[in-house]
């Protein structure tokens, strides 16, 4: 699968694209971002919004943007001795859809592998330390498979917080 990665660009027109779950829920808002506010946040740089195409077809999509994540978030062991910090900085990953059409095709694995690498990239050049994300309970397991480790706060309302160590 030819996939390309590339921002948003103002004003583009997308159609017949169907980010919700397969019961037609949107647990995390996915579908509803991408139809009603992804030029808001990508113009106003809340969140740089990239599209996934594979050829010229929009399949995909994700969000990321910087943030931090609380060290009461992390693994014993994480925490870095000798600093008073209370957060350490991080990329989020603030949302990811694939069109139902091109599930279960690895794309998902790709998006998580090229934000990785983007973190690192950033990372090396303003202080990243990690890449976060909040997901559902039930694609723990997807994202586990991606090296992130669930957080040890406790999930609220289905949701859980992921990381993973970039350094």
């Amino acid at each position: 699968m030819d996939l390309r990665f590339k921002p948003l660009q103002l004003g583009e027109k997308f159609q017949n694209l169907d980010f919700r779950e397969e019961d037609n829920s949107d647990p995390m808002e996915i579908d509803s971002f991408f139809k009603n506010e992804r030029e808001t946040y990508h113009k106003n740089n809340l969140s740089r919004v990239w599209i996934i195409r594979e050829k010229d077809t929009p399949i995909a999509y994700f969000t990321t943007s910087m943030n931090s994540i609380e060290i009461d978030f992390l693994s014993t062991g994480e925490q870095v001795s000798d600093t008073t910090t209370k957060r350490y900085p991080a990329v989020l990953i603030g949302r990811m859809g694939v069109d139902k059409k091109y599930r279960k095709k690895g794309i998902g694995k790709k998006v998580c592998n090229f934000c990785t690498g983007l973190s690192s990239f950033i990372g090396q050049r303003i202080a990243c330390r990690y890449i976060i994300l909040e997901t559902t309970l039930n694609k723990i397991p997807f994202y586990e498979k991606s090296g992130f480790i669930k957080a040890e706060k406790l999930p609220r309302k289905n949701k859980v917080w992921m990381y993973r160590k970039l350094v």
